[in-house]
């Protein structure tokens, strides 16, 4: 059978609102068991999922080959871990392969589900507190100058020469698995500047090159979604991408502006939080520092690039916790997204996807950020994406990994 018969809408018309999506989740006696242990938990019912999907083969063809390509490249000891299993690159890898096997073998949909619950372990990565929470992020694009001029004022860096990245596991098997970004003053290793020092004063003046220089609150939604295009006066378009962050923990402005009561809750999109900064250029800036975390950029000939340094692929690449689930691994997604250029309207999603990505506000089981492309439709539906869900891991039995068992 054709595997384009698994990919089809699942819903006729759209989920109205976040409370009915809300609703619809709660109520989903598909995942019952949402109440189960949180953290990452086993599975126990795949045989009730039927595992359509409503996306692009070819983009899950894509991604697959994407991730296929990161697991080539890495030293064969390095290792995955589900639970207690663990899996090398070259086992990823045939994961990989056996999934795409059975997609396009299967002779039906019900046979494809019936193949996946046997030959897949299927785990369920569970917020520790409250829902399940997805959003979107897309890659902007965004005026940009050579030299600052009244608009386009603030530096875009590069990686500064001071900068120094400390991997705490390289200091003993107890410490845990992080990365401390700081700089050295008088032998002591300190945290580095945040966006208020960076970005107030001249912290950064000998120690980073601006790339160009673009207006501030652009220059920080750029850095939420992490790449981007600089589209110059005379043509010129330029592609940057994350190189890394100042090390501060990322936090939310758009809750900030929640809690002063100048958004309500229901209201917080990228779309209304841009448009209070800009009506509000008196209050931006205090808005903008609330969050002390700081990306840096370098120029990439092609992209988006993702964390894994392959090119993320639209609809079909998720971000979440690098340090808690297997990068590069297979997920299945099921939420909401939004009806683009509506602001009422969502509809069903559940889509297969590869974790190829991360990001400073992607911390913790049972959190997603679906990248959705470049555009107009890609940014509403990155800026009005924040549903909750469930999400699924899918890696394969290693016994159908063996010559001759698949």
């Amino acid at each position: 059978m054709d595997a384009r018969a698994f990919f089809y809408p699942t819903i006729s018309r759209p989920l109205q609102g976040r409370k009915t999506a809300l609703m619809w989740l709660l109520g989903c006696v598909l995942l019952a068991s949402c109440a189960a242990p949180r953290g990452l938990v086993r599975f126990d019912s795949p045989s009730d999922l039927s595992w359509v999907d409503d996306g692009s083969l070819f983009q899950l063809n894509r991604a697959i080959d994407h991730s296929t390509s990161y697991y080539r490249r890495l030293s064969p000891q390095e290792r995955f871990h589900y639970g207690e299993l663990s899996y090398s690159p070259r086992e990823m890898i045939a994961s990989l392969e056996l999934f795409r096997t059975e997609l396009y073998a299967a002779r039906s949909p019900e046979a494809f589900a019936a193949r996946l619950t046997e030959r897949f372990h299927v785990f369920e990565s569970i917020r520790q507190e409250g829902d399940n929470l997805f959003t979107g992020y897309y890659e902007p694009e965004l005026p940009a100058s050579e030299a600052p001029r009244a608009g386009l004022d603030t530096p875009l860096y590069a990686l500064p020469n001071d900068i120094v990245k400390v991997r705490l596991e390289l200091f003993g098997t107890r410490l845990p698995n992080r990365t401390l970004m700081g700089r050295v003053v008088d032998g002591e290793l300190v945290p580095y500047f945040s966006r208020a020092e960076i970005q107030a004063g001249a912290a950064l003046e000998d120690k980073a090159q601006p790339i160009a220089y673009v207006n501030e609150i652009d220059l920080f939604f750029l850095q939420v979604q992490g790449s981007g295009v600089l589209r110059f006066a005379d043509g010129r378009r330029i592609k940057v991408g994350y190189v890394a962050s100042n090390g501060h923990p990322y936090r939310s402005i758009g809750a900030v502006m929640v809690r002063k009561d100048l958004l309500a809750l229901e209201e917080v999109s990228l779309q209304s939080i841009r448009a209070y900064l800009a009506l509000h250029p008196e209050r931006a800036r205090g808005i903008l520092f609330a969050n002390p975390s700081y990306v840096f950029f370098r120029i990439r000939q092609s992209g988006p690039l993702g964390s894994l340094e392959v090119p993320l692929t639209p609809g079909r690449s998720l971000a979440a916790d690098r340090w808690l689930l297997p990068r590069g691994g297979l997920v299945y997604v099921l939420t909401q997204a939004p009806v683009p250029f509506d602001t009422k309207l969502s509809r069903d999603l559940r889509r297969f996807m590869l974790v190829q990505d991360t990001g400073g506000a992607i911390r913790g089981h049972g959190r997603g950020d679906l990248f959705w492309g470049a555009g107009p439709r890609a940014e509403w539906t990155a800026g009005h994406q924040r549903h909750p869900g469930h999400l699924l891991l899918l890696v394969a039995k290693k016994e159908y990994l063996r010559p001759g068992n698949r």
